[in-house]
């Protein structure tokens, strides 16, 4: 039994051993297989030539915040009631133009207190004039005292200066009684109106916002290559393609019609022009970075001062230059390629890049005409792949 024992033992001792040769072998037979087909594989891509195109530069900005420098709020100068609003929010308004009537009910009966005070005033100041004038005869002609002359002439003065004083108290009542009437300061359109009839607002209190929208403002960090392009006064088109994030504290902008940016506009079509205006630092100091300020014109009233997403500002002349597809670029930031090599292999390479249309980049430095760039996704593929690339014409 014992025999039969250890023969099953050395059976299955045998086997397992056989078994263990047999799966290196393999392995080792399927990983020679994988890196000859490596080596054979002829990767299919696409690509296009780099080559001089005519393209129309093209700018999006991420975010914009418009900006007016022409706008305030309009402070109610007197306490009061508000009982009449005269404009609605969006109107037009000029310097002077009411915007709210405000009541305070203590200003006219204190107008009636200082009519009847100016009238006792009045009768005191002629009672003592008539006194100071016959006891100035009389002190003429030594028939009473200076002590009683003096006395005459100082209750004259002190109802001369009591009357002055109640016509300075009724001027006040009447100026805080026309400051009542809330008007414009300036020229533009209301965006905000605080104060609704019924409210009751003190001195100081905002009760609306004003401003002259017809010129927007707005600012962006632009490297100084770009900058040195740019012409101040030189008109480009601006379109907003995402719409409005927030205007003045968080109110979305959707109007009339579902508008993006207000009534009636043309959505992604909706065509402003701009210019900058200022450059800072100036062109001829140097810098790698300037501040750049455009200025955008509304005069028709379609945008208001806020974030706008997605502002893409467009030149009005082309521009030759040498250019690659946006497809190219291996990353976001658009400063690497990929490239077919002069061996057939796959390569990349570090470019800086210039102004753009949308569907292609400028190229300042890293590739040279005639270069062969790969638009075809190659995530994850490694450089020194031998590919098979197909050339498309664009």
């Amino acid at each position: 039994m014992k025999n039969y024992f250890y023969l099953g033992i050395g059976i299955i001792i045998t086997l397992i051993v056989c078994l263990l040769g047999y799966g290196i072998y393999m392995n080792q037979r399927g990983e020679n297989e994988i890196a000859q087909r490596m080596e054979n594989l002829r990767l299919p891509l696409t690509g296009t030539e780099v080559r001089e195109r005519e393209i129309t530069p093209m700018v999006e900005l991420e975010l914009a915040n418009l900006y007016c420098d022409d706008m305030t709020d309009v402070i109610a100068r007197e306490n009061g009631r508000v009982t009449q609003v005269f404009v609605e929010k969006h109107s037009n308004v000029t310097a002077g133009k009411p915007l709210m009537q405000l009541v305070d009910e203590d200003i006219p009966l204190k107008l009636k207190q200082v009519d009847s005070d100016i009238l006792e005033a009045e009768a005191q100041l002629l009672k003592t004039r008539n006194s100071y004038n016959r006891y100035k005869q009389l002190r003429e002609s030594q028939a009473i005292s200076a002590e009683k002359y003096d006395e005459a002439e100082a209750d004259y003065k002190a109802a001369q200066a009591k009357l002055s004083n109640c016509e300075v108290v009724r001027e006040q009542l009447l100026m805080r009684q026309s400051r009542q009437m809330v008007t414009s300061s300036i020229d533009g359109e209301v965006l905000r109106l605080y104060q609704s009839e019924g409210a009751y607002v003190t001195a100081g209190t905002p009760v609306a916002l004003v401003g002259d929208f017809s010129k927007l403002y707005f600012t962006a960090p632009v490297v100084d290559e770009q900058a040195q392009r740019m012409e101040i006064g030189r008109q480009i088109n601006l379109t907003i393609a995402g719409g409005a994030a927030s205007v003045l504290g968080g109110e979305a902008l959707p109007k009339s019609y579902g508008a993006n940016y207000s009534a009636g506009n043309l959505g992604d079509d909706q065509v402003f022009t701009a210019a900058v205006i200022k450059i800072t630092p100036g062109l001829d100091e140097p810098a790698t970075v300037r501040q750049v300020v455009w200025q955008i014109d509304n005069r028709v009233g379609l945008l208001e001062p806020g974030a706008y997403r997605r502002v893409r500002l467009y030149a009005n002349t082309t521009r030759k230059c040498l250019a690659v597809p946006v497809a190219a670029f291996v990353d976001e930031s658009h400063d690497r390629v990929s490239v077919m090599e002069a061996d057939g292999r796959l390569g990349f390479r570090d470019v800086t890049t210039g102004v753009s249309d949308g569907n292609y980049i400028e190229v300042i430095s890293g590739l040279q005409l005639g270069d062969i760039v790969i638009t075809a996704d190659t995530e994850g593929v490694a450089a020194g792949t031998e590919i098979e690339l197909t050339i498309e014409e664009n």
